[in-house]
């Protein structure tokens, strides 16, 4: 059974597709994640490493950007991204 989708091979995230525990370890499709955080289904886990300041790109475009840097199978969410459309903060 699936449990996230890569939606563009350019992604820096996957899509849950049911609720994550931690310590999951999920191989598939090329990934090798093990769950950091509880994660529920339909929010966002990292397929690789994020530096603070770095793009999220889902969909093969940038939706928003890193407020702390974030490891390969943590949840990616409001607490540690901030979306492009809404951010007034300048990214270095």
């Amino acid at each position: 059974m699936r449990k996230v989708l890569v939606l563009n091979a350019s992604d820096n995230i996957a899509v849950c597709l049911v609720d994550l525990e931690i310590g999951e370890h999920i191989e598939q499709d090329g990934l090798n994640l093990n769950i950091q955080n509880r994660i529920p289904r339909g929010h966002k886990v990292a397929s690789r490493g994020i530096t603070k300041g770095d793009g999220i790109i889902k969909y093969g475009e940038r939706m928003g950007h890193a407020t702390s840097d974030i490891k390969v199978g943590e949840h990616v969410h409001t607490h540690n991204v901030l979306g492009d459309r809404l951010s007034t903060e300048q990214v270095k």
